[in-house]
């Protein structure tokens, strides 16, 4: 504490005036001395690498299925009893009987109206001899003949239905069973799949938002859970996405591919080059949903937000505002803040 009790020219104003800045300006200096005896925050030693420019091609995963001109199912033409001839799964030529659907009361129905029909022919010469002995009128035997013509008719009716029962392979190709012998179906429900050789491609269902993001004739590759891989071209893309919301994405499949028709791939649809940054895994900083790196800058840290966009084999590829040649911290990025001083090491 400062005393003072003399006064400036006997001046009972400026003499009090005179005590309180010569107080001030000696704690003043007492701070100065004090700030100067602390020594100043010892810089952080950090490893830094250099991030380069490596344009990022967005992959986008999707299902698909193998479709092919020969590829088709063998529905029900009618609801009945599944009965043989069951042909052994594998390959069928072109032709091949592979199952009947037997309708309930068909037989019968064919053995009633070939006796009808027969009936009404048999009514018909009876007439047809009447006219010739002037016996009937001309009326009468024109309706003999119209009662055979519909008996003849709904006799071919019966027989096509009973045509249609039977299940022929419309190709050759790989037979394969979705129901058992003996087994009651309901018109439409699948019997078996005939799977052909001819030319393939895959069939994927894209989001508008995604379908917009690709181009007719981009590679794609392919790969199945069975270990097949192989490449191929985007061929078309939908006009329109009526079909539940989504775009369907028509891909070329390169050939030999050893794939069959119906079976399921994933695709690897590559996008757009985009701008990137590649820094090394060990650069990237988590605070809460962000993500940032340290940027050494005239011997400080500086701290600058990034958007992860792939990973792999230690790298990362990033946006942000890095810069080329800019050096991001590798090891010493935890003790970090946005400004502190660093030294680089080795």
């Amino acid at each position: 504490m400062v005393e003072c009790s003399m006064s400036i020219d006997n001046d009972p104003v400026r003499g009090p005036v005179f005590c309180r800045g010569l107080g001030l300006l000696l704690g003043l200096l007492a701070a100065g001395a004090a700030a100067a005896a602390t020594p100043a925050a010892a810089p952080v030693p950090v490893r830094v690498r250099t991030v380069s420019a490596a344009p990022w091609r967005d992959t986008l995963r999707v299902l698909a299925r193998v479709e092919s001109a020969d590829h088709t199912t063998l529905a029900a033409p009618y609801t009945g009893r599944v009965v043989g001839p069951f042909l052994a799964a594998g390959e069928v030529p072109a032709g091949a009987v592979v199952a009947r659907v037997v309708v309930a009361g068909l037989a019968a129905q064919i053995r009633a109206a070939q006796a009808a029909a027969g009936l009404a022919r048999t009514d018909l010469h009876r007439q047809q001899a009447l006219i010739d002995r002037g016996l009937a009128a001309q009326q009468t035997l024109d309706q003999a003949q119209v009662r055979l013509q519909q008996a003849r008719a709904a006799l071919r009716a019966l027989r096509h239905q009973a045509d249609q029962s039977v299940l022929r392979a419309p190709f050759a190709g790989t037979l394969a069973y979705t129901v058992g012998a003996g087994t009651v179906v309901y018109r439409g429900t699948p019997v078996a799949t005939l799977l052909g050789r001819g030319q393939l491609w895959a069939r994927a269902a894209l989001t508008p938002a995604q379908a917009r993001a690709l181009r007719v004739g981009a590679p794609v590759r392919w790969r199945t859970r069975g270990g097949l891989h192989g490449t191929g071209t985007v061929r078309s893309l939908g006009g329109s996405a009526r079909a539940a919301g989504m775009v369907p994405v028509y891909v070329d499949l390169a050939v030999p591919n050893g794939l069959l028709p119906g079976q399921w791939l994933w695709l690897e649809l590559a996008r757009a080059r985009a701008p990137a940054w590649r820094v090394p895994d060990a650069a990237l900083v988590g605070e809460g949903a962000r993500t940032r790196v340290f940027v050494v800058r005239a011997g400080r840290a500086q701290a600058v937000p990034v958007q992860v966009l792939a990973a792999h084999a230690g790298w990362c590829w990033v946006r942000g505002a890095l810069g080329l040649r800019a050096q991001v911290v590798v090891a010493g990025a935890t003790r970090l803040r946005g400004g502190t001083p660093v030294t680089v090491r080795p």
